[in-house]
C-alpha cells in the first residue's frame, strides 16, 4: 500500500502490475440501468490480456440474478471468472446452516426488500411473515425509500424482542442515474445496532467476503480492487491487504462536486479520505482504459 493515492487517467497505466481484479458493479460498470461503455471496454481489454476478473458486489441478489441483470444491460457475464455477491453469501449461509449463528436462527422472518425477488427464497426453508410479532429474525434484503419513517417502530420492537437482523446489503447510499443519492439497507442495519440490536453483516468490507472472493486465487497473485465507495470497496481492500482503485465519480461524486472549482482536485480528494478514514492506492474519476 502507498501512503497517498496516486492519480491515474486510466487503468491501462497500471493494469500490467496486477493479475486479479475485484470489480464493483454499481457506479463502476453501470448505473443500475445502463452500462458505462468505457468501463465495459476496460473489462474486455483485461480479459483479452488474460487477467482474472471477479465481480465483488454488495447486491442482495443472487449470482444468477446478477448475471441476468448484466445481460439486460448488454454486459457479457462471460467476461467475469466469478461472481461474489452479498446476497449469494446470505443465501448460502441460510441454506447450509453450518454456522452456529444460522443454525439457531429459526425460519420465520420479516423481510425488507425492494420489489419482488422470489428466486432468492427458492431452496430455503424460510417462512416470510407479515409482522414483527411473528418473526424470529429480520432479513434485510432491501429498502423502499418512502418507508424509512415507518421502519423505526419495527426496528425498536425487534430490539425489544431480541431478534437478530441479517443484512444482505451493507451499502449506506446508492446514486440514481439522475444523480440522486438514496439511502440503502446499511442505514437501516446501522440504526438497528444503534438501538441495541444485533446485526449479522455480509459483503464489503467484512473480511469473510474477501476470503470468499479470493478463495480460488493462487498465492502470490497481484490483486487490485476497483470500487466507488470508500467505506466499502476501499476500506475493505485495505483491510484485506490488497491495492485499490477509487472511482471518484460514483457515490462520492456529489460530495466532491460541491464547489465546482475544487471538484476532484488532490486537495478535495485528500479531505474526503480523511473524512472516511481510508486512502486508496490509486484514484481515477471514471473507469476508462
Amino acid at each position: 500500500m502507498v501512503s497517498a493515492a496516486q492519480p491515474i487517467i486510466g487503468l491501462g497505466a497500471v493494469a500490467d502490475a496486477y493479475d486479479v481484479f475485484l470489480v464493483d458493479q454499481w457506479g463502476v460498470l453501470h448505473d443500475g440501468h445502463t452500462a458505462y461503455g468505457p468501463a465495459v471496454n476496460v473489462m474486455q481489454r483485461l480479459k483479452e490480456a488474460g487477467k482474472r476478473l471477479i465481480i465483488l458486489s454488495n447486491s442482495s441478489r443472487r449470482t444468477k440474478t446478477t448475471q441476468q441483470n448484466m445481460s439486460r444491460m448488454k454486459i457479457d457475464p462471460e467476461l467475469f471468472d466469478d461472481f461474489v455477491t452479498s446476497g449469494e453469501e446470505v443465501w448460502q449461509c441460510l441454506h447450509a446452516r453450518s454456522d452456529a449463528f444460522y443454525a439457531r436462527l429459526g425460519t420465520r422472518c420479516l423481510v425488507f426488500q425492494w420489489g419482488k425477488d422470489e428466486y432468492f427464497f427458492e431452496g430455503l426453508e424460510l417462512e416470510p411473515v407479515d409482522g414483527i410479532e411473528a418473526a424470529e429474525f429480520i432479513l434485510l434484503n432491501g429498502t423502499e425509500k418512502d418507508r424509512f419513517p415507518e421502519y423505526d417502530a419495527i426496528l425498536r420492537r425487534g430490539v425489544e424482542r431480541g431478534l437478530p437482523l441479517v443484512c444482505s446489503n451493507g451499502d449506506f447510499v446508492s446514486i440514481t442515474p439522475e444523480g440522486e443519492l438514496v439511502q440503502c439497507p446499511g442505514v437501516v442495519a446501522r440504526r438497528y445496532e444503534a438501538l441495541g440490536g444485533f446485526v449479522r453483516w455480509h459483503g464489503k468490507p467484512t473480511p469473510e467476503t474477501y476470503r470468499t472472493a479470493l478463495g480460488n486465487v493462487s498465492a502470490g497473485a497481484r490483486i487490485l480492487a476497483i470500487g466507488d465507495s470508500l467505506l466499502h470497496d476501499i476500506a475493505g481492500a485495505v483491510g484485506a491487504g490488497i491495492d485499490s482503485l477509487f472511482v471518484s465519480d460514483g457515490i462520492h461524486g456529489p460530495e466532491l462536486d460541491e464547489g465546482t472549482a475544487g471538484a476532484h482536485t488532490p486537495q478535495s480528494l485528500e479531505k474526503l479520505y480523511r473524512q472516511y478514514g481510508t486512502t486508496p492506492t490509486y484514484v481515477t474519476r471514471r473507469l476508462v482504459w
